[in-house]
Parts: structure tokens; C-alpha cells; sequence
């Protein structure tokens, strides 16, 4: 037996060696034809070939599949990649004017001065109107061709330069960051969409092309990594559209975590979270839109308070029209209905009314005491029109020249809850804005709020009266500066919060005026 083995060894090694030699043998042939080739591929490997990794290469694993991405290359099969970098930039100089109360020092002044200011304007409360002007920078860097596209966003909600001390949870970072395939001529007159990654949905915004005067969705906002599908489908002057999405949290609170300030005062008693939703929408004209919205959040994890707290759910469902018309001005009108159950686990991946999942839904509608079971009814109107398109009509406006900006909006929500405090109450604002552009670096504006932020106890409704002047580059330029003032008329009980985490003080004396300087601009 040896001696077949030692001879198919002998073989194997002789056909190896006749390889190697015809390999050299042409290779050595068609080298003299292509020595400016080869000496160009030399210094270009020569300029990638390092010791180690490039500086700036991602810090991960090899993807799924064997893939080894060459970072900062541009891909040879596409040719149209681009680069594109969008953002906005609001930094606002706000004061609060008040007296000081109690004894007053020679060496103090009767006139006190607040920033923020003190008073009950609160993103995540129903209060809030956003009349107070609130600092917010967005970058958003996108790169990709037109099947493919890849998005980061960077906000923050401060300026480390302008602020007295460092708050982590005003320092956003990177919150978004997702991946968008475009799928063309899947099938005629279709559109059709899939975004992954870690992004935010928004339904029941007010606003035309924003949040509205309020900015709030009125409906619901989710916030987590995952997928959202978005399809339409178009029959002439109808066009149909479906979205889906399924999110879910990155991670929870870990148990033993002590809330403070530097993680947001994270809950370490809610659950991993998982949303999903489902919308339907008709469109007639792109003028008229009619949707239909369901969202469901929930948490079945058992390191939630330890295991003893019931699994929660948050569904809210949601109908809304939307009418916008050159001529006409912009209409929208919604409703929704929030149903919670055990929503005390449920953490941040919804926000309903800007609030924060089902701890901060008990905070602010339904409760300390309901275990976060109850429901909100919530309704929202706004519409918006210029006059100089209204009159000129049916000619074009181009916006050139001087016009008249009217608004009227509101907000009403009523509660139902196993919190007897909390239970039946009813909440509305509304107000109304006029703005008169008189030229083209220069305009004038009146806005007017009223809130009334509970009617289970008397006294806590306020007014607020805000003239501002605006001063642009042009007459549609983007960006503008802002000087406004705002005159705040309490009831017999106001209240406002102060401390870390902020909240309310029946103490503290609400400032009643409030001035600001606020730059803006985005591109």
C-alpha cells in the first residue's frame, strides 16, 4: 500500500509544478505587453496598502455574509452617488421679566431676569404653545443614488457655548440614522418605499409642510430602529396609500440604574418596547387627503419593576383630512383616540402629545395614580391662508411682493381615568396669528394664545399676546431674525415648575413678560 501512495503523491506534485510553470510562463508573456498597467495598479496599491485600517474606517465586524465593505469608495456599478447635506439652525435669546418679591437689598434691583423664562410653555405638556422660542440645530448628511440612500442625523437642542452647564440629554447626537430603498417601476403608477434603520414617524402633524403652530403630532410619533413601508398607487386624479412600520428599542433602562440628569432620567421600570402601525390614505386632486391611522405600543419584558408590573399597551387610532389649495389656504382637521392599559412599563418608543411612553402619559394626562390605564380623546384644527394669493387668484402669486399671512388653530382633549384626580378632565387652546410682510427684508406679526391646561382646577388658564418683528435677506430668503415680545395674563392659580427634573412648583411667581432675539435659517 505504500507504494501507490507515495506514487499518487509524486503525481500530484508534478501537475502542481507544471501549473506553476505555464502560470509563470504566461504571465511572464503578457507582462512585457502590460508593464504601464501593472505599474499603475503598483502605486495605487501602494497608496491603500497600510499597516492597519484607515483612519476613519467603521469600528465593526465583518457584515453577514462575508461582505467586507471598502469604505469611502465609491461603487464602479453605480455612477450616480451623491452627496447632500440639509439643516436647520434656530438659536434664540429669551428673558423673563418679573419683580422680586419679598425684601428687597440695597444692592438688589426690584427687576428680575429669567432665563428660560418661567412660564407654563412645556413641549410635553398640553400647555405648551410654542411661544417661547426654543433652541434646535439639525445636520442631516445623506449619501446615495437614486435606488439607494443612507442618512444621519445630528440635532441638539443647546449651544454649548451660550449654555451655564452641561446637559447630555440636550446634546441629541446622532438620532437618526437609517437607510432608504427606493423601488422604481415595481409596477405602473406605483411608488413604493423601505426605510431601516433607527428613524421617527409622525402622523397627525397640523401643519402644512411642518408640525404646525403647536408642533405636536397630533395623532402619534414613534421613535426606535426598525422598518417602515411606504406604498401608493396611482388611478388618475386618485391616488391611493398604504405605510406600515415596526419599531422597537435599541435597548432598556438596565435594573439599579439611578435616573438623573445625564440619561434623561431614564425609567429603569419600563420594558423593552415595540411599536407598530398601519395607515391608510385616499388622495383626490394632490388637494384633498383623507387617513386612517392605527398604533400600537407594547412591553412584555419581565426585568420590568422587577417582573411585578403588568405587561403594557398604548394603542391609539386616528383619523385625519387634509386639504391644501393654492388659493385657498391650508386645512387640517383630526382626531384621535388613546387607549392605555398598564402603559406604566411601556417606555419612550411613542409619544402621544409629545409626551414620553406610558410614565410620562401618567405624568401629564393620566395620572401618578391611574397605574397608567386610561384614555384620551384628543381633537386639532388648523388652517392658513395668504391673502395676496386669495385675491390675486386665478393668477399666480410668486410671493414677491407684499401679503397678509392669516392662521387659526386649537387643540382639545378630554381624559378618562382610574386617577380620580385626572379623571373627566377637559384641555384646550387655540389661537390665532396674522402676519403682514410689508416688504421685502421686513415684516410684522400679532399672535394670540389662550390655554386652559385642566378644568379641574380653577385658575390655571393663561393668555399670551406675542407682537414680533421679523427681519429677512429677501423676500423668500431662508433664514430670518426675529425680535418679539410676549405679554402672559394668568388666572387666579397659575402654575410653573423649576427643578431638576423639572417639576410643578405652586411657589414660584410665573414671569409675566417675556422678550426674545432668535436667528434662524436652514437649507
Amino acid at each position: 500500500m505504500k507504494e501507490p501512495m507515495g506514487s499518487c503523491a509524486r503525481g500530484a506534485r508534478a501537475l502542481f509544478l507544471s501549473l506553476c510553470t505555464l502560470s509563470f510562463v504566461t504571465s511572464a508573456a503578457y507582462a512585457q505587453d502590460d508593464k504601464e498597467k501593472d505599474k499603475e495598479k503598483e502605486n495605487a496599491a501602494a497608496s491603500d496598502t497600510g499597516l492597519g485600517l484607515t483612519p476613519g474606517t467603521p469600528v465593526v465586524a465583518t457584515l453577514p455574509g462575508g461582505i467586507g465593505p471598502s469604505y469611502g469608495k465609491k461603487p464602479a456599478s453605480e455612477q450616480d452617488y451623491a452627496f447632500d447635506f440639509h439643516g436647520l439652525i434656530t438659536m434664540p435669546l429669551r428673558l423673563g421679566l418679573n419683580q422680586r418679591e419679598g425684601f428687597v437689598t440695597t444692592e438688589q434691583k426690584n427687576l428680575v431676569l429669567h432665563a428660560p423664562p418661567v412660564v407654563p410653555d412645556y413641549r410635553d405638556s398640553f400647555a405648551g404653545t410654542t411661544v417661547v422660542p426654543q433652541p434646535y440645530a439639525q445636520l442631516a448628511f445623506s449619501y446615495g443614488n437614486s435606488i439607494v440612500t443612507g442618512t444621519a442625523i445630528i440635532k441638539a437642542w443647546t449651544a454649548t457655548t451660550a449654555a451655564s452647564f452641561f446637559d447630555p440629554t440636550l446634546q441629541g447626537g446622532i438620532t437618526d440614522a437609517f437607510i432608504t430603498f427606493n423601488l422604481p417601476n415595481l409596477a405602473k403608477n406605483t411608488y413604493f418605499a423601505i426605510n431601516v434603520g433607527a428613524f421617527s414617524n409622525r402622523y397627525g402633524t397640523m401643519g402644512e409642510y411642518d408640525e404646525g403652530r403647536y408642533g405636536t403630532a397630533l395623532i402619534g410619533r414613534t421613535n426606535g430602529v426598525g422598518e417602515n413601508i411606504v406604498a401608493r398607487l396611482s388611478l388618475g386624479n386618485v391616488v391611493l396609500a398604504f405605510e406600515q412600520g415596526f419599531q422597537a428599542q435599541l435597548d432598556k433602562p438596565p435594573i439599579g440604574l439611578t435616573t438623573d440628569g445625564w440619561n434623561g432620567f431614564a425609567d429603569p421600570n419600563t420594558g423593552t418596547s415595540l411599536v407598530m402601525h398601519e395607515h391608510l390614505g385616499i388622495t383626490f386632486r394632490r388637494q384633498l387627503t383623507l387617513g386612517l391611522h392605527h398604533m400600537r405600543a407594547w412591553s412584555q419584558d419581565d426585568r420590568a419593576s422587577q417582573a411585578f408590573t403588568p405587561d403594557g399597551t398604548i394603542t391609539v387610532l386616528g383619523a385625519d383630512m387634509r386639504f391644501s389649495a393654492s388659493h385657498l389656504g391650508h386645512v387640517y382637521v383630526g382626531a384621535s383616540y388613546t387607549d392605555a392599559t398598564d402603559a406604566r412599563s411601556v417606555g419612550r418608543i411613542l409619544s402621544v402629545m409629545n409626551t414620553q411612553g406610558g410614565p410620562d402619559l401618567m405624568r401629564n394626562y393620566l395620572g401618578p395614580n391611574s397605574g397608567g390605564t386610561g384614555e384620551l380623546i384628543t381633537l386639532g384644527a388648523e388652517y392658513g391662508v395668504s391673502l395676496a394669493r386669495l385675491l390675486l387668484y386665478p393668477r399666480d402669486y410668486d410671493g414677491k411682493s407684499r401679503d397678509i399671512l392669516l392662521s387659526a388653530f386649537g387643540i382639545y382633549s378630554h381624559v378618562k381615568s382610574d386617577d380620580p384626580a385626572y379623571n373627566g378632565d377637559h384641555k384646550v387652546k387655540f389661537g390665532a396669528e396674522g402676519t403682514y410682510t410689508l416688504a421685502s427684508f421686513f415684516a410684522a406679526s400679532l399672535r394670540l394664545d389662550h390655554v386652559r391646561p385642566t378644568s379641574n382646577v380653577d385658575g390655571r388658564e393663561f393668555t399670551i399676546i406675542s407682537p414680533r418683528l421679523i427681519f429677512r435677506t429677501n423676500w423668500q430668503s431662508r433664514n430670518q431674525v426675529v425680535l418679539q415680545y410676549s405679554r402672559f395674563v394668568y388666572g387666579s392659580n397659575p402654575v410653573v415648575r423649576s427643578g431638576y427634573p423639572a417639576v410643578d412648583d405652586p411657589m414660584l411667581s410665573p414671569d409675566a413678560d417675556m422678550i426674545s432675539l432668535s436667528g434662524s435659517m436652514w437649507w
